[in-house]
Formats: C-alpha cells, structure tokens, sequence
C-alpha cells in the first residue's frame, strides 16, 4: 500500500510534464511536415533524413534540455516537493520562456539550413538557389512563427494546466505581469504581415516561372501557418473567456460558491482572480444575510446589509399594520413539569410550526418573547391586504397545532392576540447594541388583546380595527371591554369557540 500511495503523485506528475513536453514538440512535428511536402513538390527524398536529423537534433534534444529546466520546478510541486509560491513565477513565465527556448534552438537550426550552400554543405537542395532577400524574408518569418506557436501551445497548456492545479491543490496564480493586448496585437501584426513579407521579397528576388512557383509556395505556407496560429491563439485566448462567461452566469443564478482557476498572468487572469473575489464577498454577503435573518427578520438584514450609508440601521418607517402576539396555554405547568431540555425542544417545535405559517401569510417576527412571540404585517414588509393575512395565518397556526403532535405533546395549545392600528419600525439601542422593533400604542393593545383569550375562554381574539381592515364575516363579537391604557375596545373571535 505504501509503494502504491508514494507512487501515484509521482505518476501524475509525470503525466503532467509529458503534456508539456508534447507541447514542445509541436514546431518540430510540422517542421517534418514541411520537410516532407517539399521533398514530394522537388522530388528530392534523398536529402530528407538529413534534415529530419537536423530539425531533430534541434527542435527535440535542444528544445527538450531547455524545456527540462523549465518545467522541472513545477513538477516538484505536483509531487509535493515545493510549495505553490517557489514555483508561481516559473508557472507564470512558462510561455515566454517556453517561445525563447525554442528562438535559441529553432534560429541557428534554420541558418545552417539556409545557408548551407554558401558555405559549401549542400542539406538543403530541395529548392533553388533562394536570393538572400527572400533568406532573411524566410528567416525572419520561419522565427516569428515558431516562436510565436510555441508561445500559444504553451499558453493552451497552461490554461489547463492551471485549472487541473486549482481542482486538484487548490491554487491560483496571482502574479500578474503580462498583457493581453500585447498577445493579441503581437498575433494579429504577425498573420497579417508574415504572407505579405514573404510576397514582397518574392516579388523582389524573382521573375517568371520561379516567381509563380515560390509565391504559391509561400501563400500555401502562409495560409497554413495561419491556420495553425488561429487554432492556437483562439484555443490559449477564448478557454479563459468562456470560464469567465460560465461563471458569471452561474452567480447570475444565485450560485455563489463558484470559483475560478487563474490560468494566465495577463488581464485575463487578473479579471478572473477579481471575480473570485467578488463572489467571495457575495458569498460572505449571502451567509451574514442568511445568518443575521435568523436573528433579526431577513427583511431587516437585508435593509441594514443594503444600506448605502453603512449606518448600522433600518431608516425609521411609519405605516399602518397588524401586530400579532402568540403564547402557549399553560406553558409555566409544563416547565414545572418537564426537564429543560425538553422544555427547550417543545419551545423549538412550537416555534418551528410557528414561524413558516406566518412567513408564508407575508408576516415578520418580531421577537420572541417568552415561550410565544410577537409578528407583525406590512412592516418592516409590506403586506396588502395585512388584516386579512393576519387572520388567515392566525387561523391556519391553529389548525397546525391542533394536528400535533409537537416534541411528543399532541395536547400543545396556543393563544393569538390581533389588532390593527398605526406603528413605527425603528431601530434602538446603543452604538455597539442596536435592535430593530415596533413600536407603537397598538403594539400594546395586541399584547393585551391576547391575554383577554384566557377571560373569553378563546384562541383567537381581534380588535374591531383588524376585524373592519379584514371585512372578514368569520368573527363573532364579543363585547367591549377595558384594556390598560383603553377604555371601550370592541374585541371579536376569531374562529370556532374553544
């Protein structure tokens, strides 16, 4: 088991930098390619092992030593050698560096293919005698291009290869020293001069026949190449674009846990770091969002986390709405009766069948007050139509008690308290201790109304106010009585009698 585990980071390690090397490798595969093509146009296959081990010698073995060096330190950090930060400047740089390895190997290569017959070493008679306009046309096209493909392979390859870093070790780059723009603009100058370099010193150098025959050799080689360097580009330049377009659309959906892998040192790489940063804010937004709402109404926490001001509080609302006060029948006897901790389980399936019903019906709660609790209607959300809706949850919370059983007490009962009137939301308290509230004389009335349910003998009892603001039918009156502070407050059942 130990061999196998010791084994398998240096397995994947392994894999990775072959991938690398693959990459490395491609100028020579189409250096072949090209070495093959003009042997089949000249007929002269007798020359082509020798340049195929010319181009070896320098696109495989010296492209190859360069390339050890360079990937070297990031496969000690796939194998666990080195950690992310020794390696993060040799990731960075791999392209640049990958395109100047392959310009010290692929340049002289290319002269002494160029200038072999001028100094007597005839490797190179698949063609004609070229001019030296059309040599250094060559010369400097056949570079530019091979520097900037291996530039672009590499750029592809470290596109995924940062990705598989970020869902395999969960790193990202951030070191930023290249430019987009530069890449582009350096591709773009490229494919649209290298064809029309190539014509220029053709139509310089030659006339006739040989004019016709090299000009369409460098237009097909033109159109090849570019081709070639389209894939490349669009293949290293577009990944991290259609990442970027995923991941905003995935926090357009609400999912705030997505991240992306940082696969290149340019501006792209920088948006696609500052993205993970803005969801990481969104995401701490949403959890302080969702954990304060389990303190405070979500409402509320919203309208605090959204405040432009960063004051710390809700601005103080003024409105008409319907207040709501719950409590259990006969709760003191069941805390004599019963162990905290089941008191406590009680309490919480109580307020768990609770809540949702008031939610749903547009309510807040306010607070909890005591083994019941105090809700509230059209503020701080607005509700239409608020009386009705406070009834019809206080019917429903009813109806949901009664079909128990809660924490294994079906005979659990509940008494509800309403009544309608105009309040204010504010928030009070210190600088460092602040609580949201309504307030307001109504605000009182509804705790009152609720504690005359034990004089009636009922569960739900309403002032006249909510009864009229609900033109509900299914209230039958109970009389005028005097509540602290009230004289004369006609009160109204709400519901079957008890």
């Amino acid at each position: 088991m130990t061999a196998s585990t010791d084994a398998a980071p240096s397995i994947a390690a392994q894999g990775v930098i072959n991938r690398y090397y693959l990459a490395m490798a491609v100028p020579f595969a189409i250096d072949v390619v090209t070495l093959i093509v003009y042997a089949l146009m000249h007929e002269e296959f007798y020359l082509l092992p020798a340049n195929v081990a010319m181009s070896a010698a320098f696109l495989l073995l010296g492209v190859g030593i360069g390339a050890y060096f360079l990937v070297r330190p990031i496969g000690r950090f796939i194998a666990g050698e080195v950690s992310f930060a020794d390696i993060e400047d040799a990731l960075t740089g791999l392209p640049r560096r990958s395109a100047l390895v392959m310009a010290l190997c692929y340049v002289p290569m290319l002269a002494v293919r160029m200038l072999s017959r001028q100094v007597g070493i005839d490797v190179d008679a698949m063609q004609e005698d070229p001019s030296w306009l059309d040599l250094v046309a060559s010369f400097v096209v056949g570079t530019g291009f091979n520097v900037l493909l291996i530039f672009f392979v590499v750029s592809a390859y470290l596109d995924q290869l940062c990705e598989r870093l970020f869902l395999t070790r969960n790193v990202n780059i951030h070191v930023f020293h290249g430019r987009f723009r530069r890449k582009v603009s350096v591709a773009l100058l490229f494919m649209a001069f290298a064809g029309v370099i190539l014509l220029s010193a053709d139509i310089a150098s030659y006339s006739g026949p040989r004019l016709l025959r090299e000009a369409t050799m460098d237009v097909v080689a033109t159109i090849v190449g570019t081709l070639f360097m389209i894939f490349w580009v669009n293949h290293a330049l577009s990944r991290p674009l259609d990442r970027l377009d995923h991941g905003m659309r995935q926090v357009a959906k609400g999912d705030y846990q997505v991240r992306l892998p940082v696969t290149s040192d340019d501006e792209m790489g920088h948006a696609a770091g500052r993205f993970n940063e803005m969801v990481e804010g969104l995401s701490e937004r949403e959890y302080l969002r969702d954990t304060f709402g389990k303190y405070v109404s979500t409402s509320v926490a919203a309208a605090i986390l959204d405040n432009r001001d960063r004051a710390g509080r809700v601005a103080d609302t003024t409105a008409e709405a319907t207040l709501m006060f719950t409590d259990i029948e006969g709760f003191t006897g069941l805390s004599e009766r019963l162990a905290p901790a089941k008191v406590a389980a009680v309490l919480n399936a109580y307020l768990g069948a609770v809540v949702p019903v008031i939610q749903r019906h547009g309510g807040v709660v306010n607070s909890f007050i005591g083994d019941g609790l105090f809700a509230t209607f059209n503020l701080p959300l607005p509700c239409q139509n608020h009386a009705a809706a406070a009834i019809a949850a206080a019917i429903e919370i009813q109806r949901t008690i009664d079909a128990g059983p809660l924490a294994g007490h079906a005979a659990l009962r509940t008494r509800i308290g309403l009544n309608t009137g105009t309040v204010i939301g504010v928030t009070i308290g210190t600088d460092n201790r602040l609580n949201y509230t309504v307030l307001g004389d109504a605000v009182n009335v509804a705790s009152r109304v609720e504690q005359l349910n034990k004089r009636f003998g009922s569960r739900i009892l309403a002032t006249e106010s909510t009864v009229r603001a609900a033109g509900s039918a299914d209230c039958e009156k109970l009389g005028t009585v005097d509540v602290r502070g009230h004289e004369d407050v006609v009160v109204y059942r709400v519901g079957p009698a008890t």
